[in-house]
């Protein structure tokens, strides 16, 4: 865990750290027998080893059969400065453009701090924990996210970093749901095949159309930069950065600041 990284955790406040620190504590796998284990991987691997083997979508609709949630987000990221880039994915019950509001609220988000201090074990908070950020704030509302539960691992000899979030409406998430989201995890990913054996971290297939320097002023504007802050970034004037982006757009055929936010952050797809 980078400085970067225990730094954001930190900054969730004495409350919310205290909180997660009981929540380690009481997640226990031992909570969930062995046997119960046993069987849930019965159903799984067989299923993720058929033809027609079903999507991260699928693996989802198959894990609310076990864990009640209303909606979901799997996929994966590189980590960046502390940060979280997502790099695909899959989400469940979320409107289509949840990833890419994400995006402009993550350096927010107390959740992903939180689970990279503690990887492997599930992260749970409730939307009244949320910093007072006014953005922060909007976002949890306008995806209707009351409860989260959250869990991050890391892929072996790969850049990736995989997370599963849980989004609840209705009753908190408690320790038998994270005890069994910890357990399920590395088979979930598993199953899954979302471990890539590059080790050169990926770039989204959009951007290979541009220059190295459009890339990155791409990448600072959809993540939600202003002119000034890319071009303070990048050493650079706003007027070269302007120039960048309208070679952006006219590269990549896009038109808005949304589109180029869902493009730079890898949108999900929709289940």
């Amino acid at each position: 865990m980078n400085d970067a990284g225990i730094s954001a955790a930190r900054a969730g406040g004495p409350s919310l750290r205290s909180r997660r620190m009981e929540q380690m504590g009481s997640s226990s796998v031992s909570s969930i027998p062995a046997a119960q284990l046993g069987a849930l991987l019965l159903e799984l691997y067989p299923r993720a080893a058929e033809p027609d083997a079903p999507d991260a979508g699928g693996l989802l609709e198959w894990l609310s059969g076990h864990i009640a949630f209303d909606a979901a987000w799997f996929g994966r990221s590189v980590l960046e400065a502390g940060l979280l880039r997502p790099e695909g994915g899959h989400t469940h019950g979320l409107a289509p453009g949840f990833v890419a509001d994400w995006c402009r609220v993550r350096h927010l988000d107390p959740m992903v701090p939180a689970a990279l201090a503690h990887l492997g074990h599930g992260v749970a908070m409730t939307a009244q924990e949320l910093p007072q950020a006014a953005s922060m704030r909007a976002f949890a509302a306008d995806h209707r996210i009351d409860n989260a539960l959250s869990v991050i691992v890391h892929a072996p000899d790969s850049p990736w970093w995989m997370h599963l979030s849980l989004y609840g409406r209705d009753a908190a998430f408690g320790a038998r749901e994270r005890a069994l989201l910890e357990l399920l995890m590395p088979h979930l990913v598993s199953a899954q095949g979302l471990r890539l054996r590059d080790a050169a971290a990926p770039v989204p297939d959009g951007l290979a159309l541009l220059s190295r320097r459009e890339a990155e002023v791409a990448r600072l504007f959809g993540e939600g930069h202003s002119y000034k802050m890319v071009a303070r970034t990048l050493g650079s004037s706003p007027a070269t950065v302007r120039h960048h982006l309208r070679q952006v757009y006219a590269k990549l055929g896009i038109t808005s600041k949304v589109q180029m936010a869902r493009l730079v952050c890898g949108q999900a797809a929709q289940v």
